[in-house]
């Protein structure tokens, strides 16, 4: 079962055969299967995905797994929940055959696909280093699709990337496994400093989200698209990518709320 508008309206947006795409996405408020029952929005949505994708997609989104750093519960790649504040879908795509996901707990990343090996494969226990997922979503020029949501996770790989100062490498001696066996003994992970009064674009209300996203759209690193009432965006990595590098090279706080509140004598501000 797959929707016919909502395949018009991935082709419109870009969506091509074989491409990767990264979906934060509220499903449950498209109604785009005849029962409008949840269950069958997400199986909808799901097989339009792959109708307009091909054999040769792959579909991912994000898998966190809070608790890891919150509760010191160690992660276990197969049977660790998914935060479900990152809606249905994530959880919905962990309960198909094939799925892979990705080894940071904090970060980590479902997908299921040609290139879901690849983007999962556990080499780099940091959460955007090298050959970390993140990384490989963007050497993979992965596009990312926002449906009835503000959330961005892929802006955090950017800031860590090109070095700001509110953020800094977290150790944490907690496992993850998988199938049983130990795959890390410890993860890093970029966080901010908490004492500094540094809020993300993300923390500061729906209505200032979308502002922002409309900036990003006026700057052409993100196409929308209406269906029924909700909101689709959508923007290859490459061109986020560079788009924010040089907006943080010459204002390093703009993809905060405010500037921090370093204290002098106290980390970062040495």
């Amino acid at each position: 079962m797959s929707n016919s508008l909502l395949h018009k309206t991935l082709l419109d947006l870009g969506i091509e055969q074989g491409d990767t795409v990264f979906i934060h996405s509220d499903v449950s408020s498209l109604n785009i299967s005849n029962s409008y029952s949840i269950k069958d929005n997400l199986n909808c949505f799901y097989n339009t995905l792959w109708d307009v994708l091909g054999r040769n997609g792959t579909i991912c989104c994000p898998a966190f797994f809070y608790e890891y750093s919150s509760k010191s519960i160690p992660f276990d790649i197969e049977l660790s929940p998914i935060s479900r504040n990152l809606g249905l879908f994530p959880i919905f795509l962990n309960t198909q055959n094939k799925r892979m996901r990705s080894a940071n707990p904090l970060t980590s990343v479902i997908a299921i696909g040609k290139n879901a090996d690849y983007i999962c494969e556990p080499v780099n226990r940091h959460s955007y280093g090298e050959d970390s997922a993140y990384d490989r979503l963007y050497k993979l020029n992965t596009k990312f699709v926002l449906i009835n949501v503000g959330h961005l996770t892929f802006i955090h790989y950017v800031e860590y990337c090109v070095g700001m100062p509110y953020i800094y490498t977290k150790f944490f001696d907690i496992p993850v496994y998988s199938n049983g066996k130990l795959v890390f003994d410890s993860t890093y992970a970029c966080v901010r400093y908490l004492d500094s009064n540094i809020i993300f674009y993300g923390d500061i209300g729906r209505d200032k989200i979308y502002n922002r996203l409309h900036q990003f759209e006026k700057n052409c690193i993100l196409l929308s698209k209406n269906y029924n009432d909700a909101k689709f965006y959508i923007g290859q990595a490459y061109n986020i990518f560079d788009y924010l590098k040089e907006n943080l090279y010459n204002s390093p706080y703009s993809l905060l709320a405010s500037k921090p509140a370093f204290t002098k004598g106290f980390y970062p501000y040495k």
